[in-house]
């Protein structure tokens, strides 16, 4: 019989090195991890609800709490949450006090906060990219689905439905709501098969992005394609293979400039200048119909910010502020109906009403024909410019530039 083999104290000494090598290795994989540079602190107690009355319309406002919100280009707000976002810090705040409901921080800058899938869908910067994209619980903060993709610098996200698109100069992607990538179109970061993409040198203008429910699924990007006239592409955000887009068509626009404004069903809005009208085209790309606008050119000349038109949707209208108006379009068919110049930006819905921000106030406007019933004055102090708002629980919030106000 074989003697048993007995442990040296060299064995014990190599058994501890290594040991001891582990757990260095872990401690400096923990030390450059994205895990260390994260924390989130997520909601206790009940979850929030909206206060009874949201409903009315408020007789008087005053400000109740404001927030620095750099990083949301309008106001976030549902089931007594309001959110905000700044110095890497995703908040959802108390609707009607703003104290820290839950948090989540990175030590990467935020490159937009916006509200999809009954999420908030947070976006941070990455070296030159906004890459990092992770999905967090309206009401408790808990973290859902995240991805990493090379979204570019800067972004805004529109979304619809189980969808969200993030924009692009030279490339945007759309997510569904697990965050999976649905479409990538442009100039691919790292093409594996480059002739796929239609038109990999335009530049994106502008897109809207419609309701899978209620189009289809489909994105309109107006494109600035290398001499030729501004483009009109119309493509499912949902194709068979992500990075092989199908176009349902693209055309030419008269004039070098056009903005996307809208869709619905299969109906797409582009705004041109010079004069200034909407077009609406079908689903096929052709004209079924022109409105002239009685806004400034200068409205509907270049990019809008962060190439998303400023809209509002509710289930009857459509409200989008050119910069210096408000229109209303028909959401059915998307006519203008009624145009609000002076305004200061497209207004939230409360008890059949648009409160509706003017200079010094939030006016109230019968949303079929625009006629105003009303005011509540607002003091802004010295800010002067657009004001995003959005109401919820008896709470009527306002974006204003970094800013994130809200008045009771």
């Amino acid at each position: 019989m074989l003697a048993p083999e007995r442990r040296t104290r060299w064995d014990f000494t190599v058994a501890a090195l290594v040991a001891v090598a582990v757990l260095t290795v872990a401690a400096a994989l923990w030390w450059t991890s994205d895990a260390r540079r994260t924390t989130l602190t997520t909601a206790v107690g009940p979850n929030a609800t909206s206060a009874a009355g949201s409903g009315s319309l408020p007789t008087a406002l005053a400000e109740a709490w404001r927030a620095p919100s750099p990083a949301t280009p309008v106001p976030l707000a549902a089931d007594g949450r309001a959110v905000t976002g700044a110095a890497g810090v995703v908040a959802g705040r108390d609707l009607h006090t703003g104290a820290v409901r839950w948090s989540y921080r990175r030590d990467r800058p935020l490159c937009t906060v916006a509200a999809a899938f009954q999420h908030v869908v947070a976006v941070y910067q990455r070296s030159e990219t906004c890459s990092e994209v992770t999905a967090l619980g309206w009401v408790d903060g808990r973290r859902g689905p995240q991805r990493t993709g090379p979204v570019e610098a800067p972004t805004r996200l529109v979304a619809a439905g189980n969808q969200v698109a993030a924009t692009g100069r030279r490339y945007l992607e759309v997510w569904r709501s697990d965050l999976v990538r649905t479409l990538a179109y442009g100039r691919l970061p790292t093409p594996v098969q480059p002739a796929t993409q239609p038109r990999p040198d335009c530049m994106h203008d502008s897109m809207a992005l419609s309701n899978p429910k209620l189009g289809g699924g489909k994105l309109a990007v107006v494109e600035q394609c290398p001499g030729e006239r501004v483009r009109l592409t119309v493509q499912r955000s949902d194709p068979k293979e992500p990075d092989h887009p199908e176009v349902t068509f693209s055309t030419l626009l008269p004039g070098q400039q056009a903005q996307a404004i809208a869709m619905s069903g299969e109906r797409v809005a582009v705004a041109l200048p010079d004069p200034a009208r909407l077009a609406v085209l079908d689903g096929q790309g052709k004209e079924v119909a022109e409105y002239p606008l009685t806004v400034p050119d200068t409205d509907l000349r270049g990019s809008p910010p962060g190439g998303l038109a400023d809209v509002t949707e509710t289930p009857t209208e459509i409200y989008w502020f050119t910069g210096s108006a408000t229109v209303a379009l028909d959401i059915a068919d998307l006519r203008p109906r009624w145009t609000r110049a002076g305004s200061l930006g497209t207004g939230s819905e409360v008890a059949g009403r648009l409160l509706l921000p003017v200079p010094g106030a939030l006016a109230v406007l019968d949303t079929t024909t625009g006629a105003q019933l009303g005011a509540l004055p607002v003091d802004r102090g010295g800010y002067r410019g657009p004001v995003g708002t959005a109401s919820s629980g008896g709470v009527v919030l306002e974006q204003r530039g970094d800013t994130l106000v809200a008045l009771r």
